[in-house]
């Protein structure tokens, strides 16, 4: 069976599963405005990557970090710093945590162009201190043509984000790809609904031992 992952780096590969990026990242340049926050948010592991250089802010004496989900807590923790990062990787999961104790901060987003912005809009809409920086962005290949063939063989591919989605439709998808496919959450999955095609959630895409088993299931 070849199970294909599109996200868009391998820095935790996976034994059975296929990592075959659809895009890069391009780091941007980027200003911190201040250095005042006491709160800051890591909305994936290339936020993470691409604000190495001020990770010591994180340093001191009663700052918190949070991460959107596990692998952004790792990229955090290869830093030697703690985080915290809901046991659903959702917006809307960090949220109840971060809601009772959001008073008299200052947050300070980090993430990507053209990334989720639900934790802000939810900071903004209760008046609490926010800014957000840009970090990277995702941009496409130059070329798709020696992947093709590999999608093509695929039994079982995996959409961590609808950026992927719409790289695939745009680049790779023929109606010769038989695969099924997976996302990994409900957002994704409209995505490709929305192109008239069909797809899964995955209940363990972070858990390791789970994931192949659940995709063997449902193929």
């Amino acid at each position: 069976m070849i199970i294909i992952d599109t996200k868009g780096s391998d820095n935790k590969k996976i034994d059975g599963i296929k990592n075959i990026p659809l895009y890069k990242f391009k780091p941007l340049a980027h200003k911190i405005k201040n250095t005042n926050y006491t709160d800051f948010i890591f909305q994936s592991p290339q936020a993470v990557l691409n604000f190495s250089d001020h990770l010591h802010l994180l340093k001191k004496e009663n700052i918190n970090a949070y991460t959107m989900g596990h692998a952004t807590n790792e990229a955090l923790s290869s830093f030697g710093i703690d985080s915290i990062s809901p046991n659903n990787p959702r917006s809307e999961e960090l949220i109840k945590i971060i809601k009772d104790q959001m008073h008299n901060k200052k947050f300070l987003i980090i993430k990507g162009l053209n990334g989720l912005n639900i934790v802000s809009k939810f900071l903004k809409e209760n008046d609490i201190y926010s800014e957000e920086i840009i970090v990277y962005e995702r941009v496409e290949l130059e070329d798709y043509t020696n992947l093709r063939d590999e999608y093509k063989s695929a039994d079982a591919i995996i959409f961590p984000s609808v950026y992927a989605v719409e790289i695939f439709l745009k680049k790779i998808y023929t109606k010769k790809i038989n695969a099924k496919l997976f996302c990994i959450s409900n957002r994704i999955l409209d995505q490709l609904c929305k192109k008239g095609l069909r797809g899964i959630v995955l209940s363990n895409y972070f858990s390791v031992g789970d994931l192949i088993k659940e995709i063997k299931r449902s193929i």
